[in-house]
């Protein structure tokens, strides 16, 4: 892959997280962790952004494939009023151990629901209907993962996704990476599919949101 190239002048990233009200203990938390193991976690400023989305769309029934130790969880859950559910997936054991822990202890252990096991496989496996699905899983599969969750999403659902500039490798005619390919796919296919309405968001690596129609 070419050079990589900051979507967000850090200048103005470091001006964002300066004015936004402080993320909670748990949060803090669970980002100091992601710095250390240099774990890509989606951060604040996009995690704020699903928040709203939660609250605005008045989600309760949310799918996410990729949840790492469940950071975007954490923030979907926080936003979602008693009853609701997320339903996260990761194919690593510890990191659904360390999610269930940090849901516990931060009090939304009731609007969670962390699975082990392929994302694609468990998504494959539920009927929906979801209010809204996030996305954040390898590249290659993010169309797969649209076209299984068109289907499980009700009208008006919300699909979102990260890394969709790719660290400005979605400008590199030449890179022929899996990955960058995938995003490079999946962006026609949600901007060609007359059932959503889709933008792009250029903040840290770009997260597209996609409403279904109805």
């Amino acid at each position: 892959m070419g050079e990589k190239i900051d979507i967000t002048n850090p200048a103005i990233h470091a001006y964002l997280e300066s004015v936004r009200p402080p993320s909670d203990s748990i949060q803090q938390e669970m980002e100091a962790l992601a710095k250390e193991r240099k774990f890509p976690c989606l951060g604040a400023q996009c995690a704020r952004i699903l928040y709203a989305l939660v609250k605005l769309s008045g989600a309760k029934r949310i799918f996410e494939l990729g949840s790492g130790f469940g950071y975007t969880m954490y923030w979907m859950a926080k936003a979602m009023n008693d009853g609701g559910m997320v339903i996260g997936t990761d194919n690593n054991a510890g990191n659904v151990k360390e999610a269930n822990a940090f849901f516990k202890r931060g009090g939304v252990n009731q609007k969670t629901d962390m699975r082990l096991g392929d994302a694609i496989e468990l998504l494959t496996a539920e009927s929906g209907p979801f209010d809204m699905v996030f996305c954040d899983i390898d590249k290659k599969d993010y169309v797969t993962a649209f076209e299984l969750a068109k289907t499980r999403l009700r009208p008006g659902g919300i699909f979102a996704a990260d890394n969709l500039l790719r660290d400005g490798h979605v400008l590199d005619p030449k890179d022929d990476d899996a990955g960058t390919q995938g995003i490079l796919e999946f962006t026609q296919v949600i901007f060609g599919d007359p059932e959503f309405f889709s933008l792009i968001i250029p903040i840290r690596d770009g997260m597209s949101i996609s409403i279904k129609n109805g």
